[in-house]
């Protein structure tokens, strides 16, 4: 494991309220996820808090939603996916993304920069 951070920008702008997520090319096990913060930061956790990811070479995911203003209604069952999806379905899925991130023994800074 390594510690991953970065900032993730769309049309160079950065990106609030994003998933991120990395999968080992290796064997799709123990997968590093991270939230962005209101400047496209983010810091990876598998399984302990900022634990990082596992070394190697990922495919990465990236998507976010549009956070609605207010509370949910309990029917909304807390799920911001029926909300609109702010990044291009492309970067959602492994096979299409084209997001790559190499994990080395050491404190790994990682950016991504997508477009529409």
């Amino acid at each position: 494991m390594a510690p991953v951070s970065g900032t993730v920008y769309m049309n160079d702008k950065p990106l609030a309220n994003a998933s991120v997520i990395f999968t080992p090319v290796e064997d799709n096990v123990r997968v590093g996820v991270g939230s962005t913060d209101k400047n496209g930061q983010y810091r990876l956790t598998s399984f302990q808090t900022n634990d990082g990811a596992r070394i190697g070479k990922h495919t990465v995911t990236i998507r976010a939603y549009e956070v609605p203003d207010g509370p949910l209604k309990p029917a909304d069952d807390m799920s911001l996916s029926r909300g609109k999806m702010l990044t291009p379905a492309k970067y959602s899925k492994a096979d299409t993304s084209g997001l790559t991130g190499t994990v080395e023994n050491k404190n790994n800074v990682i950016d991504f920069k997508l477009t529409n």
